[in-house]
């Protein structure tokens, strides 16, 4: 994206390029993948890459390796590029994916939206054709860091809803953190439902900063404005990558009908119905999926404002119904195919399903060996292909069945033995209790509460206090089969985050704070206890 300035400096406090302009940005290390990394790449060109008034040759662009280009329509109110019509068609035909951009003015909103819409529809843009990107607003600072003349997020506001209505059609954000900070007050949910296009030219492999409460990770990434492409007679090309597959950029381009598109993700219908206030296990798998996916939001269990912000962005961009809501279809787009040897969020989403049905492995991350051996049991235990792949028949299994085995009967007395209880927990994923601690005479209640408190909280579950002797007498006592200690240092501090959350405070327990709440119908009292001696823990009292 090029304007009517030029300034480059890449030490100084303000980095300028392709005109965009971002004050304050310092180079910092590598800390995330480099530009290489990524497969998918394009470019975006305007008027100022055809330096003497020379054609630009878009099949050598494509056979160079680019798969998308985005060509400047328009610039505020009454302004169009020259080369948009013929760099448009030009990248068409030669069976590149293509979009059109405009650059923010000065004027109203909805009078530059206007001349945006006039400008491609003569041009036979209409943003939803085969092989057609949506459109993309480009906003940036001017020269010195100063923000857009008479700018304002309603004028914003004000354009997007014009392309909505004209186009129908959500378009793409090209914007940087500096941006959003300095012109809308840092605040960029208005664009929560829209797919980012962020700038940062580094050396090294530092991306983009995400944008503030708009809820989602870039999608594609602007690394440079001083490429060189064959077929392009300039030596400042603005350089581009694809968060994702060519596929996902093909169905994001209306592309149908080729080998290259994936199938219509399934629906997964007897999946859960996930939305706000939802908590739990699947919960958190939906969470790692949607981090999978480039969401940058927290695992935690809980359905807020941040998952249904990234849920939106998400639906958007797989051009779902943006509800918000995690049904059967959002969960079909959702689902990433793992087996040995993958790594990352989609394995851990897979493996706490697995802990739920009652596998006795890590949500590590890692598809090794055991991983591998809980998925065939499972597939087995359901009468599907015992292959150790979790695919789309795997996962819809997982997810409409919790699978916990419970014994059928329960002591006359209401009491376990130590094989009993620890067949339970186990059964429901809860890890084996450490130490010394036994589980002998504990309450049947006791158990099924802890099991529900690890369903509601999507936590892993440690047990370092059970029923033996060392812990205080009375009515409701450890001894007694009432109380279990859970761990709340390593993997226990999910559990202190869902307590201190979604619990009620209560008065305090001489000098240990104490929280109050209900599940499966026993009313747990949760102390935060810290004994002189060390060893801090939750002790838990199941009423």
């Amino acid at each position: 994206m090029k304007t009517t300035s030029k300034v480059a400096s890449w030490a100084g406090a303000v980095l300028a390029g392709g005109g965009m302009l971002f004050a304050g940005m310092t180079v910092l290390p590598a800390d995330a993948a480099a530009p290489s990394t990524y497969t998918v790449k394009g470019v975006d060109t305007s008027h100022f890459n055809h330096d003497g008034g020379q054609s630009i040759d878009w099949k050598k662009v494509r056979s160079a390796g680019q798969s998308f280009m985005y060509a400047k329509a328009t610039e505020g109110a009454d302004w169009t590029d020259e080369w948009f019509q013929r760099d448009l068609q030009g990248a068409k035909q030669a069976g590149l994916l293509h979009g059109a951009y405009h650059l923010w003015g000065f004027t109203p909103g909805a009078a530059q939206a206007q001349n945006f819409v006039r400008t491609v529809r003569a041009a036979g843009y209409t943003g939803k054709g085969a092989g057609e990107l949506p459109p993309m607003l480009d906003l940036e600072l001017r020269s010195g860091g100063s923000c857009p003349r008479n700018f304002s997020t309603a004028q914003v506001g004000a354009f997007l809803n014009v392309i909505d209505k004209e186009m129908g059609v959500k378009p793409i954000i090209y914007a940087a953190k500096p941006f959003v900070d300095r012109c809308m007050n840092a605040d960029g949910s208005l664009f929560a439902r829209h797919v980012l296009w962020q700038p940062r030219y580094q050396s090294g492999s530092t991306e983009p900063t995400d944008l503030p409460r708009a809820g989602a990770h870039w999608k594609i990434w602007q690394y440079s404005e001083h490429g060189k492409v064959p077929g392009i007679n300039s030596d400042k090309v603005d350089l581009n990558v694809f968060r994702g597959t060519l596929a996902e950029l093909q169905q994001l381009a209306h592309q149908t009908g080729t080998t290259l598109t994936p199938p219509t993700a399934p629906s997964v219908p007897a999946a859960p119905v996930l939305k706000r206030q939802s908590r739990g296990t699947d919960v958190v798998t939906a969470q790692e999926l949607l981090i999978a996916h480039g969401a940058r939001i927290e695992a935690d269990g809980v359905f807020g404002p941040a998952t249904s912000a990234a849920v939106r962005s998400f639906q958007t961009a797989k051009r779902l119904t943006a509800d918000g809501i995690i049904g059967p279809r959002t969960w079909g787009a959702l689902l990433v195919t793992v087996k040995e040897g993958s790594r990352g969020e989609a394995v851990s989403a897979l493996q706490h399903q697995l802990i739920a049905h009652g596998a006795r492995i890590e949500a590590d991350g890692v598809f090794g060996p055991a991983t591998s051996a809980a998925v065939r049991s499972f597939q087995t235990a359901k009468r599907l292909t015992a292959d150790g792949i979790a695919g789309p028949r795997t996962w819809a299994a997982l997810l409409a069945d919790r699978g916990t085995t419970v014994p059928p009967t329960q002591p006359a007395n209401g009491r376990l033995t130590n094989r009993q209880a620890l067949a339970q927990l186990a059964a429901a994923g809860i890890k084996h209790p450490v130490g010394r601690t036994s589980l002998e005479g504990v309450r049947a209640r006791t158990i099924q509460g802890v099991i529900a408190l690890k369903k509601a909280s999507g936590c892993t579950i440690t047990v370092t206090g059970g029923t033996e002797s060392g812990h205080s007498a009375g009515p409701l006592s450890h001894a007694k089969g009432y109380k279990l200690d859970l761990r709340t240092r390593d993997e226990g501090t999910c559990v202190t985050k869902w307590i201190k959350n979604t619990q009620h405070k209560g008065k305090s327990r001489g000098n240990d704070p104490r929280w109050y709440g209900n599940l499966a119908g026993a009313s747990l009292e949760y102390v935060y206890e810290t004994p002189k001696g060390g060893g801090v823990h939750w002790d838990i009292t199941f009423n």
